[in-house]
């Protein structure tokens, strides 16, 4: 079962759980110790952030603490990431909360090429394909530094410097970082 922090809050001291049975939870503000004081009951939970790419059966599944079964489990769906400690968790569940602003920006470029002649189709192909590759690129090279990868995909006065340069004058990489903070700060309450 899967359930809104608001609904959880609400329910969860109400269900009954068997004590040999692992809880996951996928509620991404309400802790460990929230959940155990909640159930009443002495049970192992496992927090897990299943993101939608796991519909076909791809991308990261982080799970908070380690555990086996779930770890097996998850990786039926994507890659399970273990993280040793909740603290740690909450960053990638703050993460987790630019999906929609990258998915925003694929749609923007897509509109942008649309409004220039392209048929939406094309469009969107081309923006997702291209996208695609460049995460896929991104994650058979998940060795090198990131800073490898965007240094090696600019030509000097090329276009992709020119792109970068404009992005980081107008502030949109400092935003990104304030917006990270900003979720990360809501999940901290």
């Amino acid at each position: 079962m899967s359930v809104t922090p608001e609904v959880g809050k609400k329910i969860i001291k109400d269900l009954k759980f068997n004590s040999n049975k692992t809880i996951i939870s996928f509620i991404s503000s309400i802790t460990i110790p929230q959940l155990k004081k909640m159930i009443k009951q002495k049970v192992d939970i496992v927090r897990a952030i299943p993101l939608p790419p796991i519909s076909i059966k791809e991308g990261p599944v982080p799970i908070c603490p380690k555990n086996k079964k779930v770890k097996k489990f998850f990786n039926q769906l994507g890659s399970t990431v273990e993280i040793k400690n909740e603290k740690l968790s909450i960053n990638f569940w703050a993460t987790s909360g630019m999906m929609a602003s990258y998915y925003k920006m694929l749609e923007i470029m897509s509109i942008w090429l649309t409004k220039r002649g392209v048929k939406k189709s094309d469009a969107q192909k081309y923006i997702t394909s291209l996208f695609f590759a460049l995460s896929k690129d991104a994650v058979i090279h998940s060795k090198k530094d990131l800073k490898i990868l965007v240094k090696e995909s600019q030509t000097p006065k090329g276009l992709n410097e020119q792109g970068l340069k404009e992005m980081s004058k107008k502030g949109v990489y400092k935003s990104l970082i304030n917006t990270l903070n900003s979720i990360h700060k809501r999940l901290n309450k």
